[in-house]
């Protein structure tokens, strides 16, 4: 029998669903134009003579994990007809061990547990546990010996989890919202040969579908990069040649472009600078800059981690401003103390805070989760009658296109249709204008209809305000999470929601979730069978991990600033903060609060 040069790596499970443990999202320092590093690749061995058909199989699947991008090995166990359509564009991320089966004269069957998949646009999608992938191969035999001769529609690679992380590695691509001139990440995966080119052609081809609506719509059709590649000069100029039906685009559209290229090729180490060519000349937008360097250079701004300032409950009336890097410090008496608003005092019913980025308003959920609750200048106003069963309120802050500020506050429950009878409920999104004086300001519902049937159970703004995180739960009792985008009309204010992205699939009870940073999620979640609680990083096209039990956790409080500015609120009436791989107590605060969120 064939000996494989790899052993699958079995993926250590951990979590509130036993999810696999992997890194956050980072952007990789990778070369375009140059072969990816020998060090740690892997030279699989070619067909055996006399290998069996389970052997073929084995081996061919191994060697699809080979960095060589023609997969030149691999081909070597397939017949030359197997080898002139295999084409492959997504993987099979798999973890635990393989089984090979006999499932028919000439067919082997191979099974796997399934981690996630990538598709053929670089997205990776985490599996549920206990997923698993199937995959059946005819086989001849080629002057004796056996050769795959038919392998499954649009079949791609199969790796193991290490082996994925070993040759992908996750990288930002940057599209421009709708409105305000920001640039939102979307996080794909891309191997180290010809990163420049797959980063520059995934710009051009446009946002994923959860992000339609969000961001300004794709280049006229048949845009698309010409040429084999990108081209980097010994300056570090990387020259991206765009196709003709480019110059049909609008001015903004060819304007985010330029600034698009810049966020997502400027995280190359090897790219100073980029240039965005038709025919040779430069791609033409209103007040195009000699040598542009940055977006903002087009006035664009690319989304990144700016962490919150954080206020923390000390009693059940007192809020003080806290220092972010030692949370049990009160900040009140000292420098600098004068430029940060005076705090309001709260009544001990009000309960999941939320405050504005500015400092400026504070909003809270009465004892009943009837009632919104928001102070502005210190002074209380009520909003009641509007939904029920409401949930943490999230503040969010972003620009409208002529730059204008668009402060908004949310909160979510369940609304009641009123030629229902009161027999059913939505879950409903509100946004009050934070700007508006406070007796005209009143919650106006986003248009999401995906949550109907749901009762939603946390929501959080993105430190961008372009994206909202939301977890349900559905009619049957199932938890999930959801990632979308926020649709803006022209003047900046949110009107509706894009269809979403599901998340973490395997959390089955969450209890909240926050913003770790711009780009991963934190959820906090229970273990149904064992009531251990722990929050989970959850980057946004990657794989979820573990980040250590919270005994009584109940509420999440996320600045934006990394797992290390992450605190959980628990039943104890204390918080939580995590110091290296533990979690231990702040002192002197019973609830925590990240100013705008």
């Amino acid at each position: 029998m064939l000996a494989a040069l790899v052993v699958l790596v079995a993926l250590a499970m951990a979590g509130c669903s036993g999810l696999p443990t992997s890194s956050s999202v980072h952007a990789g320092q990778a070369i375009d134009n140059h072969a990816a590093p020998t060090i740690g690749n892997i030279e699989y061995p070619g067909p055996s003579p006399g290998a069996s058909q389970k052997d073929i199989v084995g081996g061919f699947l191994d060697a699809t994990a080979g960095t060589n991008q023609n997969y030149e090995r691999a081909r070597e166990y397939l017949t030359k007809t197997a080898s002139r359509a295999w084409a492959p564009r997504t993987v099979a991320v798999t973890s635990g061990t393989r089984d090979l089966m006999i499932s028919g004269r000439n067919t082997i069957t191979a099974t796997a547990e399934s981690a996630a998949s990538l598709d053929a646009e670089a997205h990776l999608t985490e599996r549920p546990e206990g997923a698993t992938t199937t995959a059946e191969f005819g086989l001849s035999k080629v002057d004796g010996e056996w050769r795959i001769s038919t392998l499954p529609a649009d079949f791609g690679l199969w790796m193991n989890v290490e082996q994925f992380k070993r040759i992908y590695q996750p990288q930002e691509v940057y599209y421009a919202a709708a409105t305000g001139h920001t640039l939102v990440p979307d996080t794909q995966w891309y191997t180290q040969t010809g990163l420049v080119s797959s980063l520059a052609a995934a710009v051009v081809r446009g946002a994923p579908a959860w992000m339609n609506g969000m961001t300004l719509p794709a280049l006229p059709r048949g845009s698309e990069l010409t040429g084999s590649s990108v081209s980097i000069d010994n300056d570090g100029v990387a020259s991206v040649n765009v196709s003709e039906e480019v110059l049909s685009a609008t001015p903004a559209q060819r304007t985010a472009l330029w600034a698009s290229m810049l966020a997502t090729l400027g995280q190359v180490s090897e790219v100073r600078r980029v240039v965005v060519l038709v025919d040779g000349a430069r791609l033409q937008t209103p007040q195009l800059p000699d040598s542009p360097n940055t977006p903002a250079d087009f006035g664009y701004t690319a989304v990144s981690g700016n962490p919150a300032q954080l206020v923390g409950r000390t009693s059940p009336t007192q809020l003080q401003w806290m220092d972010s890097g030692n949370p049990g410090v009160d900040l009140r008496n000292k420098g600098g103390v004068k430029d940060r608003p005076t705090l309001p005092t709260i009544n001990r019913n009000w309960y999941r805070l939320a405050i504005s980025g500015d400092g400026k308003q504070v909003a809270a959920i009465d004892g009943a989760n009837a009632v919104l609750g928001r102070w502005v200048n210190g002074h209380l106003s009520r909003i009641s009658g509007f939904g029920t069963d409401l949930v943490a309120p999230s503040f969010s802050s972003t620009r409208s296109d002529s730059g204008d500020a668009v402060d908004e506050l949310w909160v979510a429950g369940r609304s009641t249709p009123k030629d229902s009878g009161g027999k059913s409920a939505y879950g409903t999104l509100w946004v009050v204008d934070a700007e508006l004086p406070v007796a005209d300001a009143q919650p106006q519902p986003v248009e999401a209809s995906w949550l109907r049937d749901k009762r939603i159970i946390a929501i959080r703004l993105s430190p961008d305000g372009e994206r909202i995180a939301v977890a349900v739960r559905t009619p049957k009792g199932a938890d999930q999470v959801y990632v979308a985008g926020v649709v803006r009309g022209r003047n900046g204010h949110a009107q509706s929601l894009t269809t979403p992205l599901r998340v973490a699939p395997s959390v089955t009870d969450v209890l909240d979730v926050g913003w770790i940073d711009y780009a991963t999620l934190a959820v906090l979640c229970r273990d149904d069978q064992s009531g251990t609680v722990q929050p989970l990083s959850v980057p946004i096209g990657g794989l979820s991990s573990d980040l250590g039990e919270t005994p009584g956790g109940e509420q999440l409080v996320a600045t934006g600033g990394g797992a290390s500015s992450l605190y959980v609120e628990t039943d104890a009436d204390t918080v939580l903060t995590r110091v290296g791989a533990s979690w231990q107590k702040v002192p002197g605060v019973t609830a925590m609060i990240a100013s705008g969120t």
